[in-house]
């Protein structure tokens, strides 16, 4: 079975509504929740917090089941991930997000990727004169990196063994998702910065407009990857009860918003295979590629070039209603 491809079903209306005691909740520490999807072939399931809304995987996974949600293929090849045009757009988005990103810090402030992956972000940094670590569980994961990104690597920010009040800056870009402990993350960000520095937090927006249409169907779900799916509150939240003050939130990014919509609406014919376009804008899975007709090629292909331009409006509207598939906070460390 592909990495991928793991089917998603939501749970029959009376397991929906039957709470039942689960790990704390990582944002208000509750410990009741509502099944809400359940994974084929998997004994994992999606359960909802009563308390603040924020999802979960459940059970949490043990940390050596973790690596094999990660197979080689996922990182792509030698740092590049995705076919040529598609990878082009990434990294342009990427420098013009590392610009944003950039504002108001001056040449030489350290700033640190948690989960910097490819390290695409951290080259963009490295081009503005900043200087730019890593922080990475896996070393797959940063094969093709610049080698001038100076990366650690463990299991935990924790356990990565930066020195007190030391960034300017720290970044978790669509990473907090995949963690056993974000509260413990965040924390531990704040012990990092320097007062008053910033924390960019993005996520896949549980609340948002997108995934309330496309439920089981999300593409942004990515379990059992996700461990968990912050609601726009939960963030916040999260963030203020651990040493930050919320500055800024943002609804749109042209990377990750339409291409969820697309996506997800072709996720919603259950004769696909889960997230077969994304496989074929990939570099990886030629032998999944192979499977598949040409005419789901042509079809997955046309639904990406004429489903894009729609998306892209619909993601407009979304965003307007601060229920974007993605959110973005900038938070402050307080004094």
């Amino acid at each position: 079975m592909s990495v991928y491809d793991y089917p998603v079903h939501p749970v029959s209306p009376e397991e929906s509504s039957a709470p039942e005691t689960t790990s704390p909740c990582p944002v208000c520490q509750g410990t009741s929740a509502l099944p809400r999807y359940r994974l084929k072939g998997l004994r994992f399931r999606l359960v909802e917090c009563e308390g603040c809304g924020t999802g979960s995987l459940y059970p949490l996974p043990d940390v050596a089941e973790i690596p094999d949600f990660y197979p080689q293929d996922y990182y792509g090849e030698t740092g590049t991930k995705f076919v040529p045009p598609v990878e082009a757009m990434i990294r342009f988005i990427s420098r013009r997000q590392a610009r944003k990103m950039a504002t108001g810090l001056k040449s030489g402030d350290k700033v640190l990727d948690v989960g910097c992956g490819r390290g695409v972000l951290l080259k963009s940094f490295l081009e503005l004169g900043l200087e730019s670590h890593g922080m990475e569980i896996s070393p797959m994961a940063v094969e093709g990196a610049d080698e001038r990104i100076q990366l650690r690597f463990a299991p935990t920010l924790k356990e990565a063994g930066y020195e007190a009040e030391f960034f300017d800056q720290i970044v978790i870009w669509h990473v907090l998702e995949h963690l056993l402990y974000p509260r413990e993350t965040i924390q531990e960000a704040s012990r990092l910065l320097k007062p008053g520095g910033r924390l960019v937090v993005s996520v896949p927006n549980y609340s948002s407009l997108q995934s309330r249409w496309a439920r089981e169907a999300w593409f942004h779900l990515d379990l059992p990857r996700h461990l968990f799916h912050f609601p726009v509150a939960g963030l916040r939240q999260l963030l203020e009860e651990n040493g930050f003050q919320c500055e800024q939130e943002h609804h749109f990014s042209l990377r990750m918003n339409p291409f969820g919509w697309v996506q997800s609406w072709l996720n919603r014919n259950q004769n696909l295979p889960r997230n077969t376009l994304y496989t074929l804008l990939q570099t990886r899975g030629g032998a999944e590629k192979e499977q598949l007709s040409t005419g789901t090629k042509l079809k997955q292909k046309l639904a990406y070039y004429l489903g894009m331009p729609v998306a892209l409006l619909v993601s407009f509207y979304a965003a307007m209603r601060s229920s974007g598939a993605s959110v973005t906070i900038i938070a402050r460390k307080k004094s």
